[in-house]
């Protein structure tokens, strides 16, 4: 199984930076999850077991930022294990966690340029950008 991918009924671990007063992520796979106020946030996503195979999007708003990502849903309900934290994480757990936290920092830097380009200074007359 490739990072970007998860099983009808399976969790999505969301993380996002720069979203310091909370916002929500979206995606026609889940219900709207709403992320905590911080520097950096944690959700966790349910993918429905009834979402539609296949190629999805998820948005993450912060205000009037947004940020997009995506993601593939395979049809097959996810393992239901009752052994809690007795088993070790396989490959594709620590793949899937790893993409998952590339795609946060990716988010929080989109965010964070896209934020730093609407405050800089504009040019003075004197043309180096202060007085």
């Amino acid at each position: 199984m490739s990072p970007s991918q998860v099983h009808q009924g399976a969790t999505l671990q969301l993380t996002a930076s720069g979203c310091t007063s909370g916002g929500t992520v979206t995606s026609a796979a889940f219900p709207t999850v709403q992320l905590p106020t911080g520097a950096t946030t944690t959700a966790t996503a349910r993918v429905t077991d009834t979402a539609t195979p296949g190629a999805h999007t998820l948005t993450v708003r912060c205000g009037s930022r947004t940020a997009n990502a995506s993601f593939t849903v395979l049809a097959g309900a996810a393992a239901r294990g009752g052994l809690g934290g007795s088993q070790i994480p396989g490959t594709a757990a620590i793949a899937a966690g790893s993409a998952m936290t590339a795609l946060a920092a990716c988010t929080g830097a989109f965010l964070v340029t896209r934020r730093h380009r609407t405050q800089r200074m504009p040019a003075t007359s004197n043309g180096r950008g202060h007085a």
